[in-house]
């Protein structure tokens, strides 16, 4: 009976050494299931799932070593499925907590793409230049360089980003961004050329003809529209001033000082629309779109 008892004790104690030992090894092969689920909702598309699934592994192995590839994976979810800020902090994370691991390396470019996307070329430009100081050998390196010029050329920084194209074509005369390099020289060029309107002739005509603001700025129906309507309104005060009709013309006299005054407003608007940046930086944005 003793014997059958130290037998049976024996054993136990075995089971729990075995158990113990060989759960690292079960925990990281359930780790790998759900890294490998998290990149099957990516390329779903959910990518909700994606993202719980990436804090379901953090919450069961806080300090597992999928831990990095959760966050980059979370990341890129929360990217696509358009939650930007969440993709930004979980980039952020990554790149702060694991700094030398390859995925770290990965979040820190992928939190400047972000943020050149979304409005913000000068906190771009710092990240790519953090990711250049921090890995200057890095995979990354050519990526973050063209980016950077993007960057600048975002923020209408016109020479710093020639000077930074200029550079990034003799570090890589063949590089994989070439094109885009050339694609992004291209458009700034035709920013620089592209002649500006003058405001105050702008002003000056549309005051002695209605409507010269729209032809100005190569708007011609609306200039059009804007001619007939107040020579048309102005035909009518005319009319009614013959007849002797003072309501009459009180009521279009009101209309025509209305449309006059939105001819001079519009002279206005459309030569800063004109002069405006935005159509240069919406098609550099376009330039440099791509998913991780």
């Amino acid at each position: 009976m003793w014997l059958r008892a130290e037998s049976a004790a024996r054993a136990a104690g075995m089971a729990v050494i075995i158990f113990l030992c060989t759960l690292p090894l079960r925990l990281y092969a359930e780790g790998e299931d759900i890294i490998a689920l998290m990149r099957a909702n990516l390329k779903s598309g959910d990518y909700y799932s994606a993202v719980t699934e990436g804090m379901r592994y953090r919450h069961l192995n806080p300090d597992g070593p999928l831990v990095p590839a959760s966050l980059l994976l979370s990341g890129e979810a929360s990217y696509r499925g358009g939650n930007y800020y969440e993709a930004s902090e979980s980039f952020r994370l990554c790149y702060q907590s694991y700094r030398s691991a390859p995925e770290g390396r990965k979040a820190l470019l992928s939190l400047g793409y972000i943020r050149l996307m979304t409005g913000s070329p000068f906190f771009a430009l710092r990240t790519y230049q953090e990711y250049l100081y921090v890995y200057p050998e890095g995979p990354g390196r050519e990526e973050a360089e063209i980016d950077a010029c993007y960057a600048m050329a975002l923020q209408l920084d016109f020479e710093g980003a020639g000077t930074a194209l200029a550079a990034y074509g003799a570090s890589f005369p063949d590089g994989a961004f070439a094109d885009r390099a050339r694609e992004l020289q291209r458009l700034m060029d035709e920013e620089i050329e592209r002649p500006r309107k003058n405001l105050a002739l702008s002003i000056g005509g549309s005051i002695l003809i209605p409507g010269f603001g729209h032809f100005y700025t190569g708007k011609y129906l609306e200039g059009l529209l804007a001619l007939l309507t107040n020579s048309a309104l102005i035909y009518l005060i005319y009319d009614a001033w013959r007849d002797d009709n003072k309501f009459r013309m009180a009521v279009f006299s009101l209309a025509e000082f209305t449309v006059y005054q939105y001819s001079l407003v519009s002279s206005v608007r459309n030569v800063y629309e004109y002069n405006s940046r935005e159509p240069f930086q919406r098609s550099a944005r376009l330039a440099v779109r791509r998913h991780f």
